[in-house]
Order: C-alpha cells, then structure tokens, then sequence
C-alpha cells in the first residue's frame, strides 16, 4: 500500500507541475504551452415491460460512465515535454447489483530531446491501474445458501503496470508519434494479496503464492503509437497501440490498443465509443475486448 502511494505521489506531482509551469509562462508573450481538457459523463439505460416478447429474459439496465483526460504539451527549441492523464469509471445497474463497466487510470510522462524535424530522443514514464475492486462474478465456491460467490481478481494498484523506457521517437506531424525502445522496463505489482491465483499461484505474472509483489520485465523492444486527430467535423478518433516484447518469451508478445471516438452533438453534449484489445499471456491466453457506448455530458477546455 506504501509503494502505491508513493507512485501515485510522484505522477500526482508531475501533473501539478505540468499545470503550475503552463500557468507561470502565461505572464510571459509566448506560450510554449498547449493544454487541452476534456471531463464528462455518459449515460445509457434499456428497460423492456412484461409483454415485450421480442426480449423473454431481458432485463432492463441503467449506467453511467465518468471520464476526466487532461494534456499538456511544452515545446521550445529542441525539448519537448508531454503530460497525459486519463480517467475512466463506469457503473451499471441490471438488477442484479451494482458492477463496474470501465475503470481505468493512465498516467503519461515523456520528455524528447530534437535530433531532427520528425526525430527526438526521449524518455518516458508510464502508469496504468485502476480505482476499484474488479470481480468474476458466480464464478466461486457456494455458500451456505447454494449461491455461487464471485471471486476477486483486481484492485487498486492489482494490478499496475509501470514501464520505464528511453529510445527513439517519430514525430511526423502533429497527430501522430510512434516511439521505439529497445530495453523498455517494465514492473507489474500486485499489491492485494488476496485477489486470485491461477494454477502455478501467480496472478498477472507475479509470484503471489510465494509472498511477491512485484515482477520485473525486460522488453528487447516496445513500440508505442498514437494517433489522435479529428476526423471529420466534430468527430474525434483517439487510438493508441502498444507492444512489449519480453526478452524471455518473444512468443508472447504483448500487445494492447485502446480507441476512443468521440462526436459532438453540441457544446455539451456528445457521443463516445470506447473500444479496447488486449493479448497478455500473464493474464489469459486469449484476445480480450471490451466495448462501452453512452450518450451524454462533455465540457472540455
């Protein structure tokens, strides 16, 4: 719990930072600051009455999803310095209780030294994790009532992904980069002990049986791209890919892609689709995806 703290201490400072800088430079003529802000909430809801043939056993189901991003970008001469942090919580009602739909934390750190017009050298810090407690519902033991219980398998900082990384980054224009780095590190910590285990006692990779909390990853090579530009009028597309090869197993790569469109109805008001892929081995040996669309609430500065 100490170690969580602390790291969320250390990305906590860099954002004020970040902020308190761009805020410094505004009594100045030029900015070398861009800052862009974004918080909402989408809503969705289905409800069926009792002569609704078409649906026999649907039930009806109310959400709502919360997201906070914030970005600053500082770029004079040859530097250049990117702060992204994104939030993401979703909940969702069908009757049978309360469960989680989307729940993400995403910290990015990345400062790059010019080499030429599209190239830099940089390095990065990255952070992802989540809020809450993440469950695979009905999936346990029965209890005293013959009800299957549901079993623990996330929390805070259960995981968290740190990665720590330096290389090469291209940068052809303003709405795409794509870095590579070869001898990325990476940690992954499982800091609640009590979430489940697979077979051989780990959960994530971490050796959880046996006391550990952390594992240490070597990448031969990450790649990291990202591509954010509006692609038609009011009509955003948000995508980022990332490969983290191990130099331990480079049969298991792993790969994640994270999309994100969002449309604009009015000043307030929006659509957004969230879209997620993942291949991780440590986790299951399959392709995971999730979805999420909602309607509803976007103020952005």
């Amino acid at each position: 719990m100490k170690k969580h703290r602390i790291l969320f201490s250390i990305a906590f400072s860099c954002v004020m930072s970040t902020s308190l800088l761009a805020q410094e430079v505004k009594k100045d003529t030029v900015s070398y600051w861009k800052k862009a802000t974004s918080m909402g909430a989408t809503f969705n809801q289905a409800s069926f009455n009792d002569s609704w043939a078409a649906t026999q056993g649907s039930k009806g189901s109310v959400g709502l999803n919360l997201f906070y991003n914030t970005k600053g970008e500082y770029s004079k001469d040859k530097v250049n310095w990117v702060n992204d942090l994104q939030l993401q919580y979703g909940l969702l009602d069908n009757g049978s209780g309360m469960r989680k739909t989307i729940d993400r934390i995403f910290f990015d750190s990345k400062i790059g030294h010019k080499i030429s017009k599209t190239w830099l050298l940089y390095g990065n810090l990255n952070l992802q994790s989540q809020f809450t407690k993440g469950f695979n519902y009905g999936a346990g033991a029965k209890d005293a009532n013959g009800n299957a219980t549901d079993i623990l398998v996330s929390n805070i900082f259960a995981p968290a992904f740190i990665t720590e990384s330096i290389g090469l980054e291209w940068k052809p224009n303003t709405a795409f980069n794509m870095t590579f780095a070869p001898g990325a590190v990476r940690q992954t910590i499982v800091a609640d002990k009590t979430i489940n285990v697979d077979a051989n006692g780990l959960a994530y990779g971490v050796d959880v049986k046996n006391g550990k909390s952390v594992r240490n990853e070597l990448a031969v090579l990450q790649v990291v791209a990202n591509y954010n530009k509006d692609i038609a009028k009011n009509v955003n597309l948000k995508l980022r890919y990332q490969l983290f090869a191990n130099y331990q197993d480079l049969g298991a790569m792993d790969n994640r892609l994270d999309a994100k469109f969002t449309a604009k109805i009015n000043k307030y008001l929006s659509t957004t689709f969230d879209f997620i892929a993942v291949y991780d081995q440590d986790q299951i040996a399959k392709l995971q995806t999730a979805q999420n669309l909602g309607v509803g609430l976007l103020y952005s500065f």
